[in-house]
């Protein structure tokens, strides 16, 4: 800093600081000049924001009870019970109960107001959300949470509401609110309905929530005829009479009032389908609020200048010791024999070299972007990359495609098992796979990009647009790296072909054809070089599945026949798959959701089956499976389950049986620590929650309890028998801890089992 004086960095620096302090001080001094009549703008603007958030809440909230009336009106139980006379009421019970359900609904799935009750004429009863019940022992039941006397309730229940009608409520909780709404009226064979609403005081603070600043703000409803119906009051409204005049200003229309503190208080009233909505704020406050902010930035503003100034000699100070130091590493004899401007011209040398190696650099860099590449084609192929521009593309991945022609080949290395006992692992060979093919199909003028899916290898293959033959252009490459890799390597692999598309946007629909003539490959054992073409032209005709075959598979699975019922799955899937040659994978998923049906049908035939379908999820297991070959093992296993189940419930004395095997089960496995539920449904292939109900209805006791019987009795012999610790008897008969053994042992006998031992051998 000496050897520069006043041209040193160190100077500069404090300048550029200090003009950068200056230009926002003078920002903020002219900001400062109409920051009182912007934030009294902004209060007044929320204050008409918050109002309007409130007049739609209470709108939404009208709708939504609208909603909930048509919704009742277009239910069948209400359509039959408005047209029922008193003495239908008995015969009709079921009706009722199922449209006190739906009310039930209606207002748990609507959430704003804690009760909804329809009265009927007819019998003078209701059906709420919480009761059925005629409409005295309703008040006197829900009286307190009503808040309305007995006059006032039945002249709610009695009066018709061709509009929706809203009341004032008060109960120890505060205040709420009632909306009537006369749903049918008493027209010639009809009876008048009435539909309540009920809101209590706390479902009003919800609907008028809208607002923050509880210190700010005070709401209010008004009704249509003047009434304050709510008062929702702030805590500058502590005084009774302060809230007398607010109700009558409310009612009036008054803008501003004066308390009995001399405060004035401020009204912004709105009309709203209902009700007027009020917003009421002392005026003192929130122009407090803004003085305060006022104070406040004249403090910051202070603050600010003088640490503005501290700060900027520290960070000079500590900005300038990293270049200190680097002088210093150079060494004086460096900035001293050339005549420099200033430090940073004297490290510019210095700079030029660093750049040379950052070439360096950027080389390996874009070696190692290759893997990045390779995950960002594979995001690409599945239909997971998120679309990003073009020129990003190519810059970030190092993508340079040549055209918008574009097929995928797909490459599965088939004898992998032998090729890695060999010494050849699968990344190897995939190597080599792509290396070959890419040097091939560069010879043809293609741009080749290669990346790894699972355990398949995947070459995007870029043609230019002169090409004429395009599709020979991959046959010839097909043919030349099979024989230069039968020549010179012991590897077997498959290869598939997607058609050839135009746009990048296609290539995950490539790959995916590429993928479907991989499984058409497998499954029919076809040639090891496929097109995707080559499925479209096998073909293509209905599945086999005649009504006679389907009415045995029924009979098979009715009478609990695996074996039978596996056989005629088996022929159905082998005269379609060999015998029609299906490739369609979408026909083949039809046929298995066909067969799945099958199944579902016969247990649809039979009782009590709805715990055991609920419990398998046939469908759910079905459709989550991917391939052809995945949805025959998922079949199989529901096939077999399915049976099992049939077979348990075939009859009271297969039951007893099925159970008797089941205790003997127990006897013999009762060692086993692992033993549950689970356990043995498993080993009968049954569903554990019906086959723990069979044994319970047949046996008379739950399958734990069975177990711990059986275990208490073996550790008993044990313990007369040796003189083996209680841990090494708890662990033979299958317990695993002394705690669990010794507990469940006091539930059984009441008392340890060393005190039993003791008593026994005493």
């Amino acid at each position: 800093m000496q050897r520069f004086g006043k041209q040193s960095v160190f100077w500069k620096w404090i300048v550029s600081y200090i003009s950068v302090v200056l230009v926002m001080v003078v920002f903020n001094l002219i900001s400062y000049a109409r920051n009182w009549e912007i934030m009294k703008d902004r209060q007044n603007q929320m204050n008409l924001q918050v109002l309007q958030q409130m007049s739609e809440r209470i709108y939404d909230n009208v709708l939504q009870l609208e909603k909930i009336r048509e919704r009742i009106l277009t239910n069948s139980n209400y359509a039959f019970l408005c047209r029922a006379s008193k003495s239908q009421y008995k015969s009709l019970a079921y009706r009722r109960y199922v449209l006190w359900r739906d009310v039930r609904n209606y207002q748990a799935v609507s959430g704003t107001c804690s009760k909804i009750i329809i009265h009927f004429e007819e019998g003078d009863y209701l059906i709420s959300s919480d009761n059925v019940c005629d409409s005295r022992r309703y008040f006197m039941a829900y009286q307190k949470e009503l808040g309305l006397s007995w006059e006032e309730w039945q002249e709610l229940l009695n009066t018709e509401y061709p509009v929706l009608y809203m009341k004032k409520t008060s109960t120890e909780d505060g205040q709420g609110i009632v909306y009537a709404r006369t749903i049918q009226t008493g027209q010639t064979g009809y009876q008048r309905i009435n539909a309540l609403f009920v809101y209590t005081a706390e479902d009003v603070k919800k609907m008028l929530a809208s607002h923050q600043g509880e210190d700010v703000y005070s709401a209010a409803l008004r009704g249509k005829n003047g009434e304050v119906v709510l008062l929702d009051l702030g805590e500058f409204l502590t005084e009774e009479a302060d809230q007398a005049l607010a109700e009558e200003a409310i009612r009036q229309k008054e803008t501003i009032i004066t308390l009995s503190n001399k405060e004035e208080l401020k009204f912004i009233y709105e009309e709203s389908m209902l009700a007027g909505i009020c917003l009421l704020s002392p005026e003192n406050v929130y122009l407090e609020s803004i003085r305060k902010s006022q104070q406040m930035f004249v403090v910051t503003f202070a603050i600010t200048i003088i640490s503005s100034m501290a700060l900027i000699i520290l960070y000079a100070r500590r900005n300038y010791k990293p270049l200190q130091e680097l002088l210093d590493v150079l060494g004086p004899e460096e900035w001293v024999s050339v005549q420099y401007k200033n430090e940073f011209a004297m490290v510019r040398d210095k700079v030029s070299m660093v750049q040379n190696e950052n070439k360096n650099v950027n080389l390996t860099l874009r070696r190692q972007n290759r893997l990045f590449r390779t995950e960002y084609f594979a995001k690409l192929l599945t239909g997971n990359m998120v679309k990003l521009p073009e020129n990003q593309v190519e810059e970030f991945y190092d993508i340079r495609f040549i055209s918008d022609i574009f097929s995928v080949m797909l490459f599965f290395v088939e004898n992998y098992e032998e090729e890695r006992q060999e010494g050849m692992e699968l990344d190897r060979a995939q190597f080599i796979l792509g290396n070959i093919y890419h040097e091939i199909l560069s010879g043809f003028s293609c741009k080749v990009y290669q990346t790894c899916i699972s355990d398949l290898m995947v070459l995007i293959v870029n043609i230019p647009e002169e090409k004429e033959d395009k599709k020979g252009i991959l046959d010839q490459a097909v043919k030349e790296g099979s024989e230069f890799i039968n020549q010179h390597f012991n590897m077997g692999y498959s290869v598939c072909i997607s058609n050839i598309h135009e746009g990048r946007g296609e290539l995950a629909v490539a790959y995916q054809e590429a993928l479907q003539a991989m499984e058409c490959k497998r499954l029919y054992g076809l040639d090891d070089m496929m097109y995707y073409s080559d499925i479209i032209e096998l073909p293509s005709t209905g599945y086999y599945y005649p009504l006679e075959v389907e009415q045995e598979f029924i009979r098979c699975i009715q009478e609990g026949n695996y074996e039978a019922a596996k056989a005629v799955y088996q022929h159905v899937i082998e005269e379609n798959v060999n015998g029609r040659m299906i490739s369609s994978q979408d026909r083949l998923r039809c046929l298995m959701f066909d067969l799945l049906g099958t199944i579902l049908k016969t247990l649809n035939d039979k009782k009590d089956n709805d715990e055991f379908g609920k419990e398998m999820k046939p469908a759910k297991r079905l459709a989550a499976c991917q391939g052809f070959s995945q949805m025959k093992e998922t079949f199989e296993d529901i096939l077999y389950k399915t049976c099992g189940y049939l077979n348990s419930k075939s009859g009271t004395e297969d039951k007893d049986s099925l159970c008797k095997q089941i205790y003997e089960y127990i006897k013999k496995s009762y060692f086993d620590p692992n033993l549950s539920v689970t356990s043995i449904a498993e080993h009968f292939s049954l569903p554990p929650v019906m086959m723990s109900k069979m044994f319970r209805e047949s046996m008379g006791e739950k399958i734990p309890v069975v177990v711990s019987e059986i275990r208490l009795e073996a550790a008993k012999k044990l313990m007369c028998q040796s003189d083996a610790s209680l841990g090494e008897i708890a662990e033979k008969v299958g317990f695993g801890s002394v705690r669990t053994f010794t507990r469940i042992f006091k539930q059984v006998e009441n008392c340890t089992p060393g005190q039993w031992r003791d008593h026994h051998f005493s």
